[in-house]
């Protein structure tokens, strides 16, 4: 542990330490916030996406049943497989009290039919379906990658945090009282100082 210096200059220097460190302190705590209240709103998201990935899989499943109870196993395979299909994904990123989040701006999904083209509407609609969920997915994937990436800058800013709650700043309000108690003791010990000698010079 370091020498502490009783003196008024490292007095106002520990006070300047404390008031950047209280300030320090607010602004992480304010950041931890807004990390936690943006986790919790992407967590509700990724929730809603689920449940509605869910939904239109069992929705696109019973199309594909019915597509196949019309045309048959063989025919709904030669179809898939001439199927080509791709996707265009647009990327952006968004500042979240400092913290870069990746976001997608646009997901465009495209598909070619080859070769068999005596698909039925309850098969075209199952492609459909099928083909819809897919940016569904990509989205589903983008709010999970975001929610890991917040949770690990919430972890490192509630550890910062609590660094200056429990430790500097403590640390620093110990070493000022004892700096101000050694200050006040060399005042005590000067002004007695000053009164022997006062009353030395009036004898």
């Amino acid at each position: 542990m370091a020498t502490i210096k009783p003196t008024r200059m490292e007095l106002l220097l520990l006070r300047k330490k404390l008031k950047l460190a209280g300030k320090g302190h607010d602004l992480l705590k304010r950041k931890q916030d807004v990390l936690v209240l943006e986790f919790f709103n992407v967590l509700k998201e990724i929730k809603g996406l689920r449940a509605r990935i869910a939904g239109n899989m069992i929705k696109a499943q019973n199309s594909l049943y019915n597509a196949q109870a019309i045309e048959g196993e063989l025919n709904i395979e030669r179809t898939a497989l001439g199927l080509s299909s791709g996707a265009s994904i647009e990327l952006a990123s968004k500042s979240i009290m400092g913290v870069e989040i990746p976001v997608i701006k646009n997901i465009e999904v495209q598909h070619e039919w080859h070769g068999y083209f005596g698909q039925t509407i309850e098969l075209d609609n199952a492609v459909k379906q099928y083909r819809d969920i897919f940016p569904e997915l990509i989205r589903l994937m983008e709010k999970q990658l975001v929610l890991k990436h917040l949770a690990e800058e919430t972890k490192k800013t509630k550890r910062r945090v609590n660094s200056l709650e429990y430790l500097t700043i403590p640390r620093l309000e110990k070493t000022k009282k004892i700096i101000s108690f050694k200050l006040e003791e060399l005042e005590r010990e000067n002004f007695s100082r000053l009164k022997k000698i006062k009353k030395t010079s009036a004898k």
